[in-house]
């Protein structure tokens, strides 16, 4: 996700400008009225190129995971089923998915249950990175759609995420998404973190059911699915029939680990 920035500006000389001194007050003016314009670029982690082993020594430790995310994850547009990745907190589960869309710059939207603390605030946030919408002053602060239902989140995240996956499609014929801080490819993923909380906002019990089933719900093979918990798989599934979910475990680290860590 690309950090917003003041827009350099930059005065082309003229007879006119060169005869006229620009006031600070002109010059902040044009500064307000060229805010930051978000991109499809927003969706990828910006920065140098990561190499492989630039990735493997971020981590320490977790090389089994990484390369078990990469094989699940596959080759550029593949189909995935969901991921479900878990382990203890500060086993490094999130920063390593992070790293991981930054190495394969890969475009995806985060969402974390911890500071998205309702269904509608979740839905909201989704919905709102998918339009490459920021909450402002201008703006009041809003979301670009009220969305307090589920039914209502998978009509808009569908209509969302179809029309994202068709501006990625119109970057890979222009030939535009193939150096750093560019999409790679037309799939889009879906992270949630910090999952094991719904179950302290949600007192009625159908948001980790309808969580699980957005996979079968949306249909949409351009679409990958991550959830991140703290809590193992074993403490949500019940015979729901909804699609299982690939499990991805983050141990906690040894004494050795964390020696190589301080290291």
């Amino acid at each position: 996700m690309g950090k917003e920035e003041s827009p350099q500006i930059t005065r082309r000389v003229t007879r006119l400008s060169s005869s006229t001194a620009v006031t600070s007050n002109e010059v902040e003016t044009e500064k307000i009225t060229k805010p930051y314009k978000p991109t499809l670029n927003d969706f990828v982690f910006g920065g140098e190129q990561l190499s492989f082993n630039d990735l493997l020594s971020s981590f320490p430790a977790r090389g089994n995971q990484i390369r078990e995310l990469l094989r699940l994850l596959g080759p550029v547009n593949s189909p995935m089923l969901p991921l479900f990745v878990y382990g203890d907190p500060s086993t490094g589960k999130t920063s390593t998915i992070l790293q991981i869309f930054s190495y394969l710059n890969r475009p995806f939207v985060y969402a974390s249950c911890r500071t998205c603390y309702s269904l509608q605030i979740l839905f909201e946030s989704v919905l709102n990175q998918l339009l490459l919408h920021k909450k402002n002053a201008a703006n009041g602060y809003s979301s670009t759609k009220r969305c307090i239902k589920p039914s209502d989140f998978v009509n808009f995240v569908r209509e969302d995420l179809t029309s994202v996956i068709e501006k990625l499609r119109s970057l890979k014929k222009l030939g535009s998404n193939k150096s750093a801080g560019k999409p790679n490819g037309n799939m889009l993923y879906l992270i949630f973190d910090n999952l094991e909380l719904i179950r302290e906002w949600d007192k009625s019990s159908s948001a980790l059911p309808f969580m699980f089933n957005l996979y079968d719900v949306l249909k949409m093979h351009e679409v990958g699915l991550i959830f991140i918990s703290n809590t193992s798989s074993d403490t949500y599934y019940s015979n729901m029939g909804y699609t299982e979910h690939v499990p991805v475990y983050f141990p906690e680290y040894t004494e050795d680990d964390l020696r190589q860590i301080l290291m």
